[in-house]
């Protein structure tokens, strides 16, 4: 505490820098899963030039050989961890920058905080997605195969149902904020992109419906389709994530500067939402 009486200054340079971390951690998440899905699919390829054309490359399918499979299991478990504590700073940041009931309406408040714990448990599900698709592939036992698709299932549903919740609850919260929203990314905003990346996952989940059925010459076509959707949603929901880059550190470092000036001055750090 005398140290940082005597040098306030150093002390809020440092954490300066420490308010980075939580938005590094965001944005470096997309950084490590795009390339390490563009790596299995561009290697599976060089690995296995005669591959049944047939058999449409998922990401799925191209982790299958374990020689792609285990260096991609290690990079998607380190982003999961990094997404999931991530997720843990933005869900802060919602909870101290929360309206408060008078501006923002009893009933509406009282959802919009419901919806919180459900965040957590909704990412909390995809991170372990996450995890078991990349750990239990295709082509060991029925016992992997199956507990692979439960790991896809979990982390697009988590996904998508985390995305969801906080379009409403950005929606719930933007007539309270709309006359002094500062935010990078107001909270309309971040209502609007998250019910789009949900229709990004519903249009997915028809591709994913209608890719066994037989369309004719269209069939390939709807395939092809498919397959580049699975790319492209996972680095849609990854890129809303990473848009609380800007947000997420300058709350990071607003809250570190309060800390510092109340072991300054010997005050606590007030609650937003009190």
């Amino acid at each position: 505490m005398t140290n940082a009486r005597a040098n306030p200054t150093r002390f809020r340079s440092f954490a300066d820098r420490l308010s980075w971390l939580p938005a590094i951690g965001i944005a470096s998440v997309p950084v490590i899963v795009v390339p390490a899905i563009l790596w299995a699919r561009v290697t599976f390829h060089v690995l296995h030039p005669d591959a049944d054309p047939k058999v449409y490359l998922t990401i799925s399918r191209a982790i299958s050989d374990p020689a792609i499979g285990e260096p991609f299991a290690f990079w998607i478990t380190i982003a999961a961890a990094i997404l999931w504590l991530s997720v843990q700073v933005i869900l802060w940041m919602f909870v101290a920058e929360h309206p408060r009931p008078p501006a923002i309406g009893v009933t509406r408040d009282r959802i919009a905080r419901g919806l919180w714990p459900v965040m957590w448990v909704a990412m909390t599900a995809a991170c372990v997605g996450m995890v078991m698709l990349s750990h239990h592939r295709f082509g060991s036992t029925t016992g992997e195969n199956r507990l692979h698709m439960i790991g896809s299932y979990v982390f697009f549903a988590g996904q998508a149902a985390t995305i969801l919740f906080a379009a409403i609850y950005h929606s719930l919260v933007a007539p309270a904020r709309a006359a002094g929203d500062t935010a990078f990314f107001p909270a309309r905003w971040r209502a609007r992109a998250g019910y789009v990346v949900v229709a990004a996952a519903a249009l997915y989940g028809v591709f994913f419906r209608i890719k066994s059925m037989d369309f004719g010459p269209a069939t390939r076509w709807i395939v092809s389709v498919y397959v580049e959707l699975e790319t492209v949603l996972i680095l849609v929901f990854l890129t809303y994530l990473a848009a609380f880059f800007v947000d997420v550190s300058r709350f990071s470092r607003s809250r570190g500067v309060a800390r510092e000036t109340a072991a300054v001055s010997g005050e606590a750090v007030p609650n937003p939402t009190s």
